[in-house]
């Protein structure tokens, strides 16, 4: 511990750097091009983004949806003609309500004596003003004012339809075809009879808002309503509910571990004599078939199917009674191994107390976690939001719409007939996206990275002076965990990089492969096959990904201890555990089943309390109102399994440092601890070489 440390694997640190710089770089580039109103708002028929002024977009033509559902088409719902208005248009009481084309359509098919203003407060309306032409292509749905015959309501900033139509205003439109001498041959006479469409029409238009990107860019929008939430349920509370759980840990580690190996074997008792009972060995409560009560008596050569399934009952009441013997034999074989594990569990935590400062630790990468995520969702937001709108393509052809209902069809297209508009997310911005979610997986990692060697070398210095931290504790500034941060920072922030760098390099191919296969099965390629082999390589993807993070474990703490290179000491580390596996097996399915209901506990906790805050009055209606709790809970419940994993690690790392501590130290010394902390020296007992055991052998 107190050797002369040099710098190691210090490319890796560079790298990160200089990753890191181009990360915050794109971030800047996103925030000065990117407008997160893209998520929530739609465009109009214009291609301008609907604003805080005229949220919400309303598609002037219903019956340009409803081909949609009818015949092949090559357009879709972002080529349906639609506008921003205020609010959701109502029909009219006692007539007849129109939504017109903005006063100063770029079209110029507007009315050129109004203003916008004028044109909001007449509740869109111009048609009284438009001309005996205007209005008869108003007649056919062609514009400049299409007639409200169906009542909407807003749904996600649109205008979804429902209900039925309005009769008073179908009966004033039938009088409007009169007025202007319209016939079937000349008008569109379909509109009185939209309200059979009613049910297609808002169907079409909720599968359109309910799309899996349509839905992704909601739930950020309820992020930014529900923050309040997050902040209180997904740090606030975990970090509460992690204190207590270590509490309880301190002064319980021998109750619950005993505990959990009585449970363990009873359960297993208890489903073997289930399975005889079932099985009709014990008992009469045997399985039996859902037959008539005398049908098999009364058949020849019926065979009752409850003798089969007695008889399987019978081979898996056999195998449970194997399992349940050995699992007992095993139990006791460990008992020794046990008492071994909670000792060292009581030493780790015997560490956590000998310094205090070390249980605030992991607020610190839980703050820095918090304000880098804060930046991460921010940027991510504008860097996909700074996509262009443009126009998109589709095929436009006489009698079909949208072409159907244009008013200028000799050449497009046009200002006035044209296909809609999207946001483009062209290639170098989704390679942007990329890079930017590789960034959050690497620093991440590497928070977690440092965090671990910061409280491996914590621990290690308290096993290697005996059970004390000596005089390294003078003042809050020189605390064991400040010492011990400046010094894995200074030396081995190289080390963390490239261990953060190889767990983020399996964590975005995971992404990838389960991007690949979703597409696959939107293609309609997922056959058995491909469903198989994806199957097979996402899983060991995620087993590989597992293997790492406990090779970076432990290699850390052997950094910290001797201060080699994170090659070297990763060898070292495999070696001393796969040379005391049966000491470290019981150590780590102890602690990790305590420390696993610990994270679990809390995590769930805060799932339970984000949705009975979210099922308030304030987040059901209103301004605030979310459109789905789900995705906010399970963000909480995932931030409160994080942060407690956090907390816990401190209890998690300070078992693996005093266990590999103990390993090392009987390694150096032939077999014989020298610096074993007294508690875990009184279990383990004395400890003898080889050289002594031949002596005491000879002597008998």
């Amino acid at each position: 511990m107190n050797r002369n440390r040099r710098c190691t694997d210090v490319l890796f640190l560079l790298l990160y750097v200089a990753f890191m710089i181009v990360f915050f770089i794109i971030g800047i580039v996103g925030f000065t091009g990117g407008d997160p109103r893209i998520l929530l708002y739609g465009t109009d028929y214009e291609g301008n983004l609907c604003t805080e002024d005229l949220p919400v977009r309303y598609w002037v033509n219903p019956l340009e949806i409803y081909e949609l559902t009818q015949a092949t088409h090559t357009y879709d719902m972002k080529d349906v003609k639609s506008i921003c208005l205020k609010d959701c248009p109502s029909t009219g009481a006692s007539g007849l309500n129109w939504v017109c084309n903005y006063p100063d359509s770029v079209d110029g098919r507007g009315y050129a004596g109004m203003t916008r203003a004028e044109w909001a407060a007449n509740n869109y309306d111009y048609y009284s003003s438009l001309s005996a032409d205007l209005k008869k292509d108003s007649l056919n749905n062609k514009g400049p004012c299409y007639p409200v015959l169906l009542p909407t309501v807003n749904n996600y900033e649109s205008c979804t339809y429902y209900g039925n139509s309005s009769a008073t205003a179908v009966t004033a439109l039938g009088v409007e075809h009169v007025n202007n001498g319209c016939t079937a041959s000349t008008c569109d006479y379909e509109l009185l009879a939209v309200g059979p469409m009613v049910a297609t029409l808002s169907s079409t238009v909720s599968d359109f808002l309910s799309t899996p990107m349509a839905t992704f860019e909601r739930y950020i929008d309820d992020f930014s309503q529900a923050w309040v939430v997050l902040l209180v349920m997904g740090f606030i509370a975990p970090v509460v509910l992690s204190f207590v759980w270590m509490g309880v840990l301190r002064y319980f580690t021998g109750l619950f571990a005993y505990l959990i190996i009585f449970m363990v074997n009873a359960m297993a008792i208890v489903c073997t004599l289930y399975l005889y009972m079932k099985a009709g060995v014990i008992g009469s409560d045997q399985v039996t078939a859902y037959v008539g009560t005398d049908m098999g008596e009364n058949l020849e050569g019926y065979t009752d199917p409850s003798e089969d399934n007695q008889e399987v009952m019978k081979y898996c009441a056999h195998v449970a009674l194997a399992i349940t013997i050995i699992l007992f034999l095993f139990t006791l074989l460990m008992l020794k191994r046990v008492r071994t594990a909670v000792a060292v569990i009581k030493v780790a935590t015997q560490a956590i107390g000998g310094a205090p400062s070390v249980v605030f630790f992991p607020l610190a990468p839980v703050l820095a976690s918090l304000l880098f995520g804060a930046w991460w969702i921010a940027a991510g937001i504008y860097i996909y939001s700074s996509g262009e709108i443009k126009q998109q393509t589709c095929t436009l052809e006489a009698d079909k719409a949208p072409m159907k209902y244009c008013a200028n069809q000799t050449a497009v297209p046009n200002a006035n007939c044209h296909c809609g508009y999207e946001s483009v997310m062209d290639e170098s911005l989704q390679y942007t996206l990329l890079y930017h979610l590789f960034g959050l997986l690497w620093t991440t990692q590497f928070f977690q990275a440092m965090s671990f060697l910061t409280l491996a070398s914590v621990f290690a210095t308290y096993y290697f002076r005996g059970g004390s931290y000596g005089s390294s504790i003078s003042g809050w500034i020189n605390t064991p965990v400040i010492q011990a941060f400046r010094k894995m920072s200074w030396f081995h922030a190289g080390s963390a990089a490239f261990g953060s760098l190889l767990v983020a390099i399996l964590q975005f191919i995971r992404i990838i492969v389960a991007y690949m296969v979703h597409q696959l099965k939107k293609a309609g390629k997922d056959n058995l096959l491909v469903k198989y082999a994806a199957c097979c390589v996402q899983y060991c993807l995620w087993y590989l990904q597992k293997i790492i993070e406990w090779i970076n474990r432990n290699t850390y703490i052997l950094i910290a201890i001797e201060g080699k290179s994170f090659c070297a000491s990763a060898m070292e580390a495999l070696s001393l555990i796969f040379n005391n596996l049966a000491t470290v097996g019981a150590v780590n399915v102890i602690g990790d089943v305590l420390l696993f209901l610990g994270k679990l506990s809390v995590s769930l906790t805060c799932g339970v309390l984000a949705f009975l805050y979210l099922d308030d009055d304030a987040y059901a209606t209103g301004d605030n109102k979310v459109s789905s709790p789900l995705l906010i809970v399970i963000f909480c419940i995932i931030f409160g399994f994080v942060i407690a994993g956090l907390f816990m690690s401190v209890v998690e790392m300070a078992i693996d440092t005093t266990l590999l501590s103990f390993c090392k130290d009987c390694k150096l010394h032939g077999g014989k601890p020298r610096y074993a902390p007294p508690l875990l020296e009184q279990v383990l007992g004395k400890f003898e070489t080889k050289a002594e055991k031949e002596a005491k052998k000879n002597k008998a």
